[in-house]
C-alpha cells in the first residue's frame, strides 16, 4: 500500500516532533484508543462492485477453496506434540459480542493455516487470518504527485470472523497485533513522525448494495495507538434476502477488510485489501435446539463440512461400523449377491472425509417433513436388510443380516436414515450392523447436533443442479 503525505502535513508533524524533543519527551504522546468508528472518515473512492454470485458459482468456488486450503495446510509439518487443533473442539454458533469470542479466537489463530493462503476457516461459524502489512509513505507535491519516499511502516494485521445463527450477517473483527508495528522512516522520524500518522481499517462487501452491505464506517487511529490498542474494530456484513435462490433463500457474497490512510492531508494511492472471502446465508426455518430457534444464518463456506466419530469412545461401535464400511465394504451387509454367488460389482459407500478432493461423493440431509417419501424408503430398506420385515423384505431375504440384531442392540445403518444417500437410494450402496443401543443413541445425538452446529441445509431439488449446489457433508473416523 502506498500513501501520499502533503508537504504541509509533513512539515507540521516534524514541527510537533521538534517541540516534543525540546520538552524532553522520548517520543510523541500516544493518543488514547477509541472504540468508536470514525464516522467522519471520507467515503471509499468509487470501485466497481464484484458481480453477483449464483449459488452454483459460489458453491463451486467454496469447494475449490476448501480443497486448496486443505492441501496447503497438509504441507505444514507438525510434531506429534504440536497437533493441529480440530474444529470439533469449538463447533457451532456462539453469541456475537463487541469483541471476538476469546476461545474461538485463540483456537483459530493457533495454527499455521491462519498465516497462509485464504487464512483459516476453522469451522463454518469461525474464520481468522494474520497478514503482514507494509505501507509506504511518500511526500506529494501540490498537484498530488509523489516526489519522495518518506518511509515504510510495517505491522501484523489480524482479521477474525464470527457467523450468526439468528440473522443474515457475519461480524468481522480486525486489529493491528500488539507491539507488531515497525517504522523505517529514519532515526528521528521513526520516533517523532511515523507513530502519529493515522491508519484506517474498514470492512467492506464486494457486491452491490442490493446484495449485501457493511457497517459501520472506518476506524481511524494513529499507528502508535493501534500498536498498543487491545480493542478490535468490527463491522457487520449483511446479506439481502431478496437476492436468493431456493426454498431456504440461499445467497452468497464476498467480504474483505481494507487498510488506508486518507483524510484532508493524506491520499492513499493503493488501498490494502485482504483477499475477498465467501459467506453463505440462508433463511431456513427448521433449525432449533430445544426451544431455541435459528431461523436465519450466515456461515463461512470455504471449508469441507464433516462430523467426526471416534473409536474407543461412547459411540465406538458406530464409529467402527463406519470405518469398516469405508475401508472393507465387501464385508458389510447387505451383500450384493447371495452367499456363494459372484458379486456384480464392488460396493460404493459415500461420505468418507477427503478434504483435498472437492468432488468426493458426500451426504445430503433430508427431514421427515420435507422429504416424506425418501424417509419412508430409507426405513423400508433398512427394515428389510436388518430384520427381513416390511415391504422390501424379499429383496434382502438372502443378503441381509443373517440373524437380525442381538439382544440389547439396535440396527445401525449407514448412510444415515436422515440422508438422501440412505438405504432407499438406489444410486448408492449401504451397510447395516447390529450395535449396542447405547452407542447408537450417542452417535445419533451427535448427528442431530451436528446438523444444527454446522448449519447443514436440507436437500432442495428445486436448486439449479441440485446434485452440486445442495449442502453436503462427510464423516471422519478417528
Amino acid at each position: 500500500m502506498k500513501v501520499g503525505i502533503s508537504q504541509q502535513e509533513l512539515a507540521d508533524l516534524r514541527a510537533q516532533g521538534r517541540e516534543a524533543r525540546e520538552q524532553g519527551h522520548k517520543s510523541l504522546p500516544v493518543p488514547a484508543p477509541t472504540t468508536q468508528p470514525d464516522r467522519t472518515a471520507p467515503a471509499k473512492p468509487a470501485k466497481k462492485a464484484a458481480e453477483p454470485l449464483t449459488v452454483l458459482e459460489a458453491d463451486r468456488a467454496s469447494k475449490q477453496a476448501a480443497a486448496d486450503n486443505a492441501r496447503q495446510a497438509a504441507q505444514g509439518l507438525r510434531t506429534a506434540a504440536d497437533p493441529i487443533p480440530t474444529p470439533e473442539h469449538h463447533r457451532g454458533w456462539v453469541p456475537i459480542g463487541e469483541m471476538p469470542h476469546e476461545d474461538r479466537l485463540n483456537a483459530c489463530l493457533d495454527g499455521d493455516a491462519a498465516d497462509k493462503g485464504i487464512g483459516r476457516v476453522y469451522n463454518r461459524f469461525t474464520y481468522c487470518a494474520r497478514w503482514n502489512l507494509q505501507v509506504e509513505y511518500w511526500e506529494i507535491d501540490s498537484k498530488g504527485v509523489p516526489v519522495e519516499k518518506e518511509g515504510t511502516t510495517s505491522a501484523v494485521w489480524r482479521v477474525f470472523g464470527q457467523g450468526d445463527a439468528k440473522d443474515r450477517r457475519v461480524r468481522i473483527f480486525s486489529q493491528i497485533e500488539k507491539d507488531s508495528v515497525d517504522y523505517d522512516w529514519g532515526p528521528i522520524d521513526n520516533i517523532f513522525v511515523a507513530p502519529g500518522v493515522p491508519l484506517s481499517l474498514m470492512g467492506q462487501c464486494s457486491q452491490d448494495f442490493d446484495v449485501c452491505g457493511a457497517g459501520p464506517g472506518s476506524y481511524t487511529m494513529p499507528w502508535a495507538t493501534w500498536d498498543n490498542n487491545p480493542i478490535w474494530a468490527n463491522w457487520d456484513i449483511y446479506n439481502r434476502e431478496q437476492n436468493s435462490e431456493g426454498r431456504d433463500k440461499i445467497s452468497y457474497n464476498q467480504w474483505y477488510v481494507e487498510a488506508f490512510t486518507d483524510n484532508e492531508e493524506y491520499t492513499t494511492l493503493n488501498r490494502a485489501e485482504t483477499p475477498p472471502r465467501l459467506m453463505r446465508c440462508d433463511s431456513a426455518t427448521y433449525f432449533n435446539k430445544g426451544k431455541a430457534k435459528y431461523p436465519k444464518a450466515c456461515i463461512f463456506s470455504e471449508v469441507t463440512p464433516h462430523l467426526t466419530y471416534t473409536r474407543g469412545t461412547t459411540h465406538h461401535a458406530v464409529a467402527e461400523h463406519l470405518y469398516i464400511a469405508f475401508n472393507q465394504p465387501r464385508s458389510t451387509y447387505p451383500l450384493l449377491a447371495p452367499p456363494g454367488q459372484p458379486w456384480p460389482r464392488d460396493k460404493k459407500i459415500p461420505g468418507k472425509y477427503d478434504p483435498v478432493n472437492q468432488d468426493a461423493p458426500g451426504l445430503h440431509r433430508i427431514t421427515k417433513k420435507l422429504h416424506p417419501d425418501e424417509t419412508k424408503a430409507n426405513k423400508d430398506h433398512k427394515d428389510g436388510a436388518c430384520f427381513k420385515t416390511g415391504p422390501q423384505r424379499d429383496l434382502y431375504r438372502d443378503t441381509g443380516l443373517p440373524n437380525g440384531t442381538n439382544p440389547g442392540e439396535q440396527c445401525d445403518e449407514y448412510p444415515f436414515a436422515s440422508t438422501l444417500e440412505g438405504a432407499g437410494n438406489a444410486s448408492w450402496d449401504f451397510s447395516v450392523k447390529s450395535v449396542p443401543a447405547k452407542d447408537n443413541r450417542v452417535a445419533g445425538g451427535m448427528l442431530r447436533e451436528y446438523y444444527v452446529d454446522d448449519r447443514m441445509l436440507a436437500w432442495d431439488k428445486g436448486l439449479d443442479r441440485p446434485a452440486e449446489t445442495n449442502d453436503r457433508f462427510y464423516m471422519k473416523i478417528d
